[in-house]
């Protein structure tokens, strides 16, 4: 039998995630998404009240990346799961950080079965860094209107604005403006 691919199991995980939300308004269902100037990039995250990523480790797949991805995926997801092939669960059950929750593939004639083995916890830390750098130069902009900041700070460069509102705006304030902007937004790959 041929070896169960990521494109196969992400076709799956977002079947189960779009049946999950389908009548969510606030929900926004994201494929790829690239962190911190795409260092790195979680497969599927899931945007409403929380930001959720899923990594996937299909049986094709390695772990040489995880070491990486767990340190980037720490700083902005408030909950992870691990999306992984059987092959992979017991290195990823002891490497992952004891709140991200993992699911496990399960590949039955062709029939691919996702099975929770740690539900995982939602954690409230994260960068504020990381978080702004998930917006585009026209978010920022929209940022600063949104904060009462004068208008000439449109015309500064990204870093600068990334770097002033890390700085000076509360993680509490920051997080709601950067998720509406993810779900608002119209131009995401597919």
């Amino acid at each position: 039998m041929e070896k169960l691919r990521e494109v196969h199991v992400r076709a799956a995980l977002l079947e189960e995630l779009y049946l999950k939300y389908k009548d969510s308004t606030d929900t926004r269902i994201i494929n790829e998404l690239g962190i911190n100037f795409g260092q790195s990039r979680i497969d599927v995250a899931v945007v409403n009240g929380i930001i959720h990523g899923y990594e996937i480790k299909s049986e094709s797949d390695n772990l040489n990346r995880l070491s990486n991805q767990i340190s980037h995926y720490n700083m902005l997801f408030e909950r992870v799961t691990m999306v992984v092939d059987k092959k992979h669960l017991e290195e990823v059950n002891r490497v992952v950080p004891s709140w991200w929750g993992i699911t496990v593939v399960k590949n039955v004639n062709g029939e691919i079965t996702l099975i929770q083995k740690r539900k995982g916890r939602r954690r409230t830390s994260q960068d504020k860094h990381t978080l702004l750098r998930l917006l585009w130069k026209e978010d920022l902009e929209s940022f600063v209107d949104y904060l009462g900041y004068p208008k000439a700070m449109k015309k500064m460069k990204k870093n600068d604005l990334y770097n002033i509102f890390s700085a000076k705006v509360k993680l509490d304030v920051i997080r709601p403006f950067v998720y509406e902007a993810l779900k608002s937004r119209q131009f995401w790959r597919n």
